[in-house]
């Protein structure tokens, strides 16, 4: 009795996995909006904010470098506080695109001498 009692444990729980299986693969393939699932927009992160690097300086400081939209800014975490750093920083391929941008060909260099 106890064999058949094993034997029916074991095939209800193979059901229940093959059924969450299934359920799955239906929701991968058809690509059902489920709730809580924000619908993504090619090109743009639905995250207007994330954290892009943090380090631990001691015990009790740490530097964060975090992204809200296009913009980066650097803080000192504190156990009390949060000190900014640096804020609006650019990203490289804005950096780049700043130093391609000349206004005047001729202004570009060295043009002032006094």
């Amino acid at each position: 009795m106890e064999l058949v009692s094993l034997m029916r444990t074991m095939g209800s729980l193979a059901m229940v996995l093959g059924l969450l299986g299934a359920a799955l693969w239906i929701v991968r393939r058809y690509d059902i909006q489920l709730p809580g699932r924000a619908a993504l927009i090619p090109g743009r992160s639905t995250k207007r904010v994330e954290l892009i690097e943090r380090i631990q300086l001691d015990q009790k400081r740490s530097v964060v470098l975090i992204r809200r939209d296009d913009r980066e800014h650097l803080f000192v975490l504190h156990p009390d506080r949060a000190t900014v750093l640096e804020s609006r920083i650019l990203r490289f391929e804005e950096q780049v695109a700043m130093k391609e941008l000349v206004l005047c060909p001729s202004l570009d260099g060295e043009w002032y001498n006094g």
